[in-house]
């Protein structure tokens, strides 16, 4: 009785961990909505979100966009997964997101955009610390 108990708190927090690693990806919108960019006017920096944001290169906000909405789309489909208790390919689903936002955090720090990338990497971090404690739980 006691090991069924123990295995199902284990597939209970490895579930709970899943939902909140989508709910993280979802939080990536804060990149697009926050005021996180710097916009230069007559002589002064104003702090303005993406939508407002300018950079004289368009592949640069391009990217951001590319980036931030396909994090948000991962958190979707791995929020949906969790909810529909859908296994296979949520080690893939996993993978991408981890990647998608080491990215993320390398793309945002080579085009200097300190707030962002601060932002960008607490996300990360709320993402290892989830993987670690799925782990944990898992032994």
């Amino acid at each position: 009785m006691v090991l069924i108990a123990e295995k199902e708190n284990k597939s209970n927090l490895n579930g709970l961990c899943d939902l909140l690693f989508g709910f993280v990806d979802l939080l990536s919108l804060m990149l697009i909505f926050l005021p996180l960019y710097p916009k230069p006017i007559d002589g002064y920096i104003y702090s303005v979100s993406l939508i407002e944001y300018v950079d004289n290169e368009i592949w640069i906000c391009m990217t951001y966009w590319s980036l931030f909405i396909l994090l948000t789309i991962i958190g979707i489909v791995n929020i949906l997964m969790v909810n529909f208790k859908f296994e296979k390919g949520k080690k893939v689903i996993t993978f991408l997101s981890l990647g998608l936002s080491i990215i993320t955090v390398l793309f945002l720090a080579i085009s200097r955009e300190p707030y962002a990338v601060t932002v960008a990497f607490l996300l990360l971090l709320i993402k290892e610390g989830l993987l670690y404690k799925r782990a944990t739980a898992g032994r």
